[in-house]
């Protein structure tokens, strides 16, 4: 799954947020990481602490946005660790508009 983050005019989330959807491309992120844990049957430890933090049953519950830039480095090591380049292509996108 290659969702695409960077459609429509071009931003600048320096001038305005306005435009830049920033919580449904979260979202599309969280939806891509759990197709890529679960349709490739994968476990990782640092993945079932994040995906509980998502779930609301570890911690306080925030939104998704929240949880990936709280988790950037740990989500590039894991992309990385999985080989998935265009995912960790993506996280860098949302990351440089949204976070």
């Amino acid at each position: 799954m290659n969702p695409e983050l960077n459609e429509g005019p071009a931003t600048d989330r320096y001038l305005s947020f306005v435009g830049l959807d920033c919580d449904a491309k979260a979202r599309q992120m969280v939806d891509a990481l759990r197709l890529a844990m679960t349709g490739h049957g994968r476990t990782d430890p640092f993945w079932d602490y994040f995906e509980a933090k998502l779930n609301g049953t570890k911690g306080p519950a925030h939104d998704e946005l929240y949880h990936l830039h709280c988790h950037l480095n740990d989500l590039r090591d894991l992309l990385e660790r999985w080989d998935e380049p265009d995912l960790a292509a993506l996280l860098e996108t949302l990351e440089v508009e949204c976070c």
